[in-house]
């Protein structure tokens, strides 16, 4: 029977045939590019270097993009009112409202409901004559109705109908 003889850095062989060193952690080649597990070579990883040429092109493509969003002024998010607005009573006869429509319209007209100063609906009256609206253009109608509004009106609404 053969007995056990010499150190284990006597029968260790790195990759390239050479003894490995024992570096106190493990044993490693003597070209510093393996470490022993005790069953087998493991190539050591080495940190790579940092691609700051990458880097630097990607913090200049974001600067770039930072610039010409904040330079160029736009509206993001529209902010217009659309519908009716600014409704007066300016008579027994006599309305007017701002109106601000989406979509361009060529035979816009109106049902106007009339309320009391409870919220109750006094009645809606009809326009008497279409409009040509362009979509996202404020206008401001002063109406002349063919009949006569409620005494007791106090408020009212636009609401659009396009014909066409």
């Amino acid at each position: 029977m053969r007995e056990y003889g010499g150190t284990l850095s006597d029968q260790l062989v790195d990759p390239s045939g050479r003894t490995p060193t024992f570096d106190g952690a493990a044993w490693v080649s003597q070209d510093g590019n393996f470490w022993w597990n005790g069953t087998g070579w493991q190539p050591i990883v080495r940190p790579q270097r940092r691609p700051w040429g990458v880097i630097a092109i990607a913090v200049a493509i974001i600067a770039v993009a930072a610039f010409v969003i904040h330079s160029v002024p736009r509206q993001i998010i529209d902010t217009n009112t659309y519908g009716a607005s600014s409704a007066v009573i300016d008579g027994p006869t006599q309305i007017e409202f701002d109106y601000r429509s989406q979509d361009s319209c060529g035979d816009l007209r109106f049902i106007y409901t009339f309320y009391n100063a409870e919220g109750i609906k006094l009645g809606d009256v009809p326009d008497p004559a279409g409009r040509s609206v362009n979509g996202g253009q404020l206008y401001h109608f002063t109406v002349a109705l063919l009949q006569a509004i409620d005494p007791a009106a106090t408020r009212f609404t636009a609401t659009p109908n396009c014909g066409s």
